[in-house]
């Protein structure tokens, strides 16, 4: 058995030739400790390229389309997107600072918040969530292969059903699985090195989707109806329109909120990461909206009725002039939706997935056997039926991602206001509870936990409204402001709760620079490293870095007696 771990050993363990102890090994591997300066290579453009990719998507390109169906003009529902993702924008970047500064992912800063083993519940519930979505939104995707297929074959959609039992196409379905496997591929490389992909992403989606602008007002003639229409709300009903285009907004951006430092602690410096989310946000997403809105008024003008999805509005092309032409058209612009949504289904989920799985469990995961976790869930779950068996599923996956608003309230108050900005980087990763800050209550914040359920309390009732139950009409209303309640309760809870109760570790005055020990256990991991690679182990085996078992060193005495032991 000894001999076959051996083996194995290395396939199994990550980190598996680094000598730490069983309970290390339950809090850190190499890809959640501090990234080093040769892998900080994300600049400023490269966060500006990354956001440009993200926001060329399906979800915000239809983003605009609710509150129009509600009431609203286009352009009342245009500026609802600018003001929403300008508030994304100030919540990343506020969120990504830390990564940035610590070069440290989320499930690791997330400890001085909520605890050593506290950090667990936040941490599992974006996990779960990013599975899910990486399942739905890998549908997404897939139907954009699916459209493709369908523009070099007509007959690709003319394949036998024989998944009619499962609640879909057979022709969606392989769309699907073929979308699924080239996702695995991005999962392989490092996040370091996927700066590339959001910048070859940068150029073509926004390409498609200005292509698709065009093509769809010149077979429109026009901009179509959509433009010229106007609000019939009320006063009342108009104000709160508006304040659910917000508020939408925020809400499908709640996972990359709490889930920028995965990224930002690839940053060369801070400031590489700040002011380019900061600005680029509101605009990108801006501009994807707008071309929604264009496109989806030219489909009202060709069939009658706004097409907010791009991809039926691209399969109607299909089935009502399957032209040499349209085909051509359909399958270049499927295709930029495809690497689209590919990058947004890696950014939002994939990444985070696989550092929440690697935190769960770093002795056996880490981010990219995460990613492929997160992928082989999103398949078993049948998104298919998710998304068939009732149209309110993405609502529920909605409210429930609002809860998310707490964790980052909680989060950006311990940092900013509590601690100013300081995080002693050995502590998060050190077991032992002895003059520990973060261990807290065994290894729970109390603190962090109280203000995380007053956030989530104001917002409990009306999330049962959102999925169908009866409640007051006052808690609908209130749920409508979900994420700006979860959030300013928590990050005042936590403030309040913190005077009245203060946290050990906590900075003296706030710091724009980071401090040297994250350069110090860097170089001080590195050390341990080459000592351990370096060093003599024949006369000592380690399993999980425990000794387990002393080879006897032979002396002269014995060899001695061995001799003996064969002349007799």
């Amino acid at each position: 058995m000894s001999r076959f771990w051996r083996t194995v050993r290395p396939w199994v363990l990550v980190d598996a030739n680094r000598k730490m102890s069983l309970p290390e090994r339950f809090l850190k591997n190499e890809d959640l400790e501090p990234v080093p300066k040769e892998q900080r290579k994300w600049g400023p453009w490269n966060y500006v390229a990354f956001w440009m990719a993200d926001a060329v998507n399906i979800n915000t390109w239809m983003i605009a389309g609710t509150t129009i169906q509600a009431g609203l003009s286009w352009w009342e529902s245009w500026i609802c997107v600018w003001v929403g993702y300008l508030f994304c924008g100030i919540l990343v970047a506020i969120t990504g600072r830390a990564g940035a500064v610590y070069h440290a992912p989320f499930p690791m800063l997330v400890r001085s918040s909520f605890g050593t083993w506290g950090s667990l519940w936040p941490i599992l519930n974006r996990a779960v969530l990013a599975c899910i979505w990486y399942g739905v939104q890998a549908w997404i995707g897939g139907e954009t292969v699916t459209l493709m297929l369908r523009s070099i074959w007509p007959s690709f959609k003319n394949i036998k059903n024989t998944m009619a039992s499962s609640g879909t196409e057979t022709y969606e379905w392989l769309g699907f699985f073929i979308f699924w496997l080239i996702s695995l591929v991005a999962i392989w490389f490092p996040v370091y090195q996927i700066r590339h992909l959001f910048t070859v992403k940068s150029y073509l989606a926004p390409i498609a989707a200005w292509a698709f602008f065009i093509w769809a007002v010149v077979k429109a003639k026009g901009l179509g109806p959509v433009i010229h229409e106007s609000t019939q709300l009320n006063r009342w009903d108009h104000g709160w329109a508006i304040v659910d285009g917000i508020v939408n907004c925020i809400d499908g951006f709640a996972t990359l909120i709490v889930n920028n430092p995965d990224f930002t602690r690839f940053a060369k410096t801070p400031s590489c990461s700040f002011l380019p989310q900061l600005v680029t946000i509101p605009i990108v997403f801006g501009i994807t909206s707008f071309i929604g809105i264009m496109v989806a008024s030219a489909s009202k003008a060709l069939y009658g009725a706004a097409i907010w999805d791009p991809t039926q509005l691209l399969a109607s092309f299909l089935d009502n002039q399957p032209t040499h032409g349209t085909r051509a058209g359909v399958f270049f612009i499927s295709a930029g939706l495809c690497l689209a949504q590919l990058g947004v289904n890696i950014a939002a989920n994939s990444v985070s997935a696989g550092n929440d799985m690697s935190a769960l469990l770093p002795m056996l995961i880490n981010i990219r056997r995460g990613g492929y976790i997160a992928a082989i869930v999103g398949i078993c779950i049948c998104p298919w039926k998710l998304l068939s068996s009732s149209n309110k599923f993405t609502t529920y996956l909605s409210a429930y991602s609002v809860f998310l608003s707490s964790f980052a309230g909680v989060i950006v108050a311990d940092y900013y206001i509590v601690r100013k900005g300081y995080i002693k980087v050995a502590s998060i990763y050190d077991w032992r509870f002895q003059n520990n800050p973060y261990w807290f209550w065994k290894g729970i914040s109390l603190r962090g936990f109280a203000s995380y359920i007053l956030g989530m309390l104001v917002n409990i009732v009306g999330l049962f409204g959102a999925c169908g139950a009866k409640v007051p009409k006052s808690a609908n209303t209130l749920f409508r402001l979900n994420y700006f309640l979860g959030f300013l309760v928590a990050f005042i809870s936590h403030i309040i709760i913190c005077r009245v109760w203060p946290v050990e570790a906590a900075g003296d005055k706030w710091s724009a620079e980071a401090p040297e020990e994250v350069e110090d256990y860097i170089v001080a991991r590195d050390l341990e490293r080459e000592k351990a690679a370096s060093s003599s182990v024949d006369s000592v085996e380690y399993i999980d870095g425990l000794q387990i078992d002393e080879k006897p060193v032979k002396t002269k005495a014995d060899e001695a007696k061995t001799d003996i032991q064969q002349i007799l």
